[in-house]
C-alpha cells in the first residue's frame, strides 16, 4: 500500500478522537531527517500526543500519527469496556475460571514494596493469549496508558510501553511486543548504565548503516552505537552521539533505540531515532521561542491551557536541574561510553528464519519466546478503530522500568546480581537500605533461592542526575 493511502487510513480513523493537530519539527535539528509530532485537541487542550521519524516525510507521518492513534484508539476501547468489568481478587477469579485464565500480576512486574496479594481486589479485562486464542483476564491497571483512565491508586504506574497501531493486528501487535523486549533487553545496560553496553566498532558496520552515519557525521555529528543484548531472538541496540557545535544543549543527550531480528535494521532505526530524538527534544525542552514559530495557534493555546501541569514531580524537578547547566555540562554529563568495543558481527541474531512481513516476524518473536524458565505468556488487548488496529502488548516475566519505579521480576534480579549493582539482595529479611520486598510468585524465589530486596536508594544513586533520560515531564512545561 502506498504511504499516502497509509496516511488517509490513519486520518480517517483518527477524525472524531479530537482534532488532530499536525506539523514538522525536524527544521529545529541539523540532521536532516524528518521528524512530526501530532496531537489530538479536545475542547482546547490536549486528550493525546505523537511522534514520527522516518527516512521520509510521508514515514514520519504515518509514525507519528500511528502513535497517536496508539493512545486514542486504546484509551477509546478501554473506557468503553469499563463498565462491564470485573471487580475481584484473583483468588476469587481463580476459583471461577481457573489459575491459566488469570494472569499473576506479580509476573508482570510490580513494584518492589508492593502490598499486592491474591486479596487485593481490582478490575479485570479480558486479553487473549496470543498463543492459542484464549481468554485472560488482566488487571486494568496494566492496560492503560494514562492515568486519566482509572479511577484510585493503581498497581503501577501507567506507562505506553507494549502499545503498538497499524492497519492490521499482525504489525500492531509485533510492533508493541518489539518494544517490549526492546525495553527488556536494555532496560539495565543504558542511559545511567551506558558503561555495561560496548561501543559497536563502526568500521564493521554495514555498509547501508555506515552511509547513513557518514551523512550525519557530515552534518557535524557523530553517532555513536552501543550494544545493549542480543537475545529473545533480537538485535538490541541504541545510537548516542558528539556533537561539538551544539545549539540550545539539550539536543546532546538524545539517545535512540531499536529492538529487531536483523542487526542492520535494529541500527537503522536506533540512528533514526536517535535523530528523531535531537529534534524532539529541541522542539520540548529546547528554546520556547523557536518552538513557538512552529505550528498553528491552536497548538500553542493547548500548550499554554496546560501550562500547570508539570506531570511526575520528579521528571519535572529534574529536567528543571538540567535546564540550569551549561550546554557544555550537559554534553559532558550525557556523553557516551566508548571505552570497550565489539564487532558487529558478533552481535547478531544467527540462524534467522525468512522475515519478510509482518506476520513473520510475528512468528519469530513469539517463537524467541518459548521454551524459557521463567515462562513468557504473550497477552494483548487488540481493537481497531475503522482501518486501524491498535493493540497493548503483555508478557509476563519481562522486566520493566527497574530504575524508574522500581518493577522488578526474576529476571531482573538476577541481571542486578550478575552485574553487581547491589541494586537487590536474596535474604530471609532485609538488610540496610534493601528494604523493599520485591514481589514474586513462589516458584521465583525458590529459583532465586529466596526473598529479594530492592533498595530504592542504590536506584536513586545509579540513576543520579540522568533521570530526565527515563521520564520527561509534558512537553514545554519546564520552558513555560
Amino acid at each position: 500500500m502506498e504511504a499516502a493511502d497509509i496516511i488517509t487510513h490513519y486520518e480517517a480513523a483518527l477524525r472524531g478522537m479530537g482534532t488532530v493537530v499536525e506539523f514538522d519539527i525536524s527544521g529545529l535539528d541539523r540532521l536532516g531527517v524528518p521528524v512530526t509530532t501530532c496531537s489530538a485537541l479536545r475542547d482546547g487542550r490536549f486528550d493525546a500526543q505523537g511522534n514520527g521519524y522516518g527516512r521520509t516525510l510521508e514515514a514520519a507521518r504515518i509514525g507519528g500519527l500511528g502513535e497517536l492513534a496508539e493512545g486514542t484508539v486504546l484509551a477509546r476501547a478501554l473506557r468503553e469496556a469499563l463498565p462491564d468489568a470485573i471487580r475481584a481478587s484473583r483468588r476469587e477469579l481463580v476459583l471461577r475460571d481457573g489459575d491459566d485464565h488469570v494472569v499473576d500480576p506479580r509476573t508482570l512486574g510490580l513494584p518492589a514494596g508492593s502490598t499486592y496479594d491474591d486479596e487485593t481486589v481490582l478490575t479485570w479485562l479480558p486479553t487473549v493469549r496470543l498463543r492459542t486464542g484464549e481468554s485472560v483476564l488482566v488487571p486494568v491497571d496494566f492496560l492503560v496508558s494514562d492515568s486519566g483512565v482509572l479511577d484510585g491508586e493503581a498497581l503501577i504506574p501507567p506507562v505506553t510501553n507494549g502499545l503498538g497501531a497499524g492497519l492490521d493486528a499482525e504489525r500492531a501487535i509485533a510492533h508493541g511486543l518489539g518494544e517490549i523486549l526492546q525495553r527488556h533487553t536494555n532496560g539495565l545496560r543504558f542511559r545511567a548504565l551506558d558503561r555495561l553496553s560496548p561501543t559497536i566498532d563502526p568500521s564493521t558496520l554495514p555498509a547501508s548503516v555506515r552511509a547513513l552515519a557518514d551523512e550525519m557525521r557530515r552534518s557535524g555529528v557523530t553517532p555513536v552505537f552501543k550494544h545493549a543484548a542480543t537475545e529473545f531472538g533480537v538485535c538490541s541496540t541504541y545510537v548516542m552521539g558528539s556533537d561539538d557545535h551544539f545549539h540550545a544543549g539539550i539536543e546532546v543527550s538524545a539517545c535512540g533505540e531499536a529492538a529487531h531480528p536483523s542487526a542492520e535494521v535494529s541500527l537503522t532505526k536506533a540512528l533514526l531515532e536517535f535523530a528523531n530524538s535531537r529534534a524532539r527534544k529541541m522542539f520540548c525542552f529546547g528554546p520556547l521561542d523557536e518552538a513557538r514559530r512552529l505550528g498553528p495557534p491552536s497548538y500553542w493555546d493547548a500548550v499554554d491551557a496546560g501550562s500547570s501541569s508539570r506531570g511526575e514531580d520528579r521528571a519535572y524537578a529534574a529536567m528543571r536541574e538540567w535546564a540550569d547547566l551549561s550546554p557544555e555540562a550537559l554534553r559532558d554529563l550525557t556523553a557516551p561510553r566508548t571505552d570497550r568495543t565489539v564487532d558487529y558481527r558478533d552481535i547478531v541474531v544467527t540462524d534467522l528464519p525468512e522475515i519478510s512481513t509482518q506476520a513473520h516476524l510475528l512468528a519469530h518473536l513469539l517463537a524467541s519466546l518459548d521454551g524459557h524458565t521463567p515462562p513468557h505468556d504473550v497477552l494483548a488487548m487488540v481493537t481497531s478503530h475503522g482501518d486501524v488496529t491498535v493493540a497493548k502488548v503483555l508478557v509476563t516475566n519481562l522486566e520493566v522500568e527497574i530504575l524508574s519505579y522500581g518493577r522488578i521480576g526474576e529476571l531482573g534480579v538476577r541481571a542486578s546480581l550478575d552485574d553487581d549493582l547491589d541494586l537487590v539482595r536474596l535474604g530471609a529479611q532485609p538488610t540496610g537500605t534493601h528494604t523493599a520486598r520485591v514481589r514474586l510468585t513462589e516458584d521465583a524465589e525458590q529459583r532465586l533461592g529466596g526473598a529479594a530486596w530492592y533498595s530504592y536508594e542504590v536506584a536513586e544513586q545509579i540513576v543520579g542526575d540522568f533521570y530526565p533520560l527515563y521520564r520527561e515531564p509534558p512537553r514545554h512545561s519546564v520552558a513555560v
